[in-house]
């Protein structure tokens, strides 16, 4: 039985979200589950060849349904067999540390142990009214308990050294980690999620102190061709070449450049007055203009730009909203070309 327009819509929809939001594990690519799902979403959606046959365009009855879902159940099982084994090695560094506190534990109780007993060789001698005796057990136990507190404290310090080395590593790790969830794997850029985040940030602070900003979207002009013409390895290596040049242009700690997916950037710019706009985001499109692919030297790069500024009552929709409104009348009036919004 053929499936409803917008049920077509909502699986397209699913499977490009899940394509989006891909990251690589031991199995898998993200860049090709992302190309797998985009895949599946034509076929659904479109009737082009099966991701996975390859063969030729299918009817709307002959639309694999059933091979959606299972290639959408072997994706989400890859994942979760990574996340899984990641957490079990976090899990280790954490028991680790438990195992060092209980051995700390351990040792200083039987130094008290110890401690009792030199204690109680004086109480005998003291009882023995031996000032001979006494002045011998007093030597020897003064030097016991000071050869105790000796090895106690270089104990400590090794202990604490270890400590803080098994401290240092899940600090590292679970910073690696952060960093892991708001990078673009790609691009080593912010990723959409960090995006979203700090335009939130923004839109509540500089919104209600007056201070400017302003957001630029940029998209590569004509990306799809060389995709489709050179492989999408080419397409990688153009979209990283971008971001290094990206990276280099907007320097300033409070510039904040993101891959916003597929072959679009975003950058947020503070602290930067609106007519000032048009040069920063012509200088942008200059400079990302002059881009090469050492594979590919006789490719050329451009970017059409929208850009807006934050303005009184701006909700982050609203602000992301104007600028992909500008950037889509540099689309229609030609690329390669810087659009502010009205």
């Amino acid at each position: 039985m053929a499936k409803s327009d917008s049920g077509l819509d909502t699986a397209a929809a699913i499977l490009r979200v899940l394509g989006e939001q891909a990251f690589d594990t031991e199995d898998l690519k993200a860049n090709a589950t992302r190309a797998t799902a985009e895949a599946w979403a034509r076929h659904l959606l479109l009737g082009t060849a099966h991701p996975e046959r390859g063969n030729k365009p299918a009817s709307e009855n002959e639309r694999d349904f059933v091979g959606a879902r299972r290639w959408v159940e072997n994706l989400r099982r890859s994942e979760l067999n990574y996340v899984r084994k990641s957490l079990g090695e976090f899990r280790q560094v954490i028991m680790s540390l438990v195992q060092n506190f209980h051995r700390a534990v351990s040792v200083e109780g039987d130094e008290d142990r110890r401690v009792a007993q030199q204690i109680d060789r004086l109480r005998t001698a003291i009882e023995s009214n031996s000032i001979d005796k006494l002045r011998v057990e007093a030597t020897s136990v003064a030097a016991t308990l000071s050869n105790m507190v000796v090895a106690r404290e270089a104990r400590r310090s090794v202990q604490f050294e270890e400590l803080g080395t098994e401290l240092k590593t899940m600090h590292k790790r679970l910073e690696d980690a952060r960093k892991s969830s708001e990078t673009c794997a790609l691009t080593g850029l912010h990723n959409r999620r960090a995006l979203d985040a700090y335009i939130d940030r923004v839109v509540e602070f500089d919104g209600l102190t007056g201070v400017p900003a302003l957001i630029m979207i940029m998209d590569v002009d004509n990306f799809k061709l060389i995709n489709d013409n050179y492989g999408h390895p080419v397409g990688d290596e153009a979209l990283k070449g971008l971001a290094r040049e990206m990276i280099r242009l907007f320097l300033r700690k409070c510039d904040f450049v993101a891959r916003y997916g597929g072959e679009e950037f975003v950058v947020v710019v503070r602290d930067m007055e609106y007519k000032l706009a048009g040069q920063l985001a012509e200088r942008a499109r200059e400079r990302l203009a002059t881009v090469r692919l050492p594979a590919q030297p006789l490719i050329s790069l451009s970017v059409s730009i929208g850009v807006a500024e934050l303005r009184a009552g701006d909700d982050p929709s609203s602000w992301l909203m104007r600028a992909d409104a500008a950037l889509l009348r540099a689309k229609q009036q030609g690329k390669n070309r810087v659009v502010l919004a009205a």
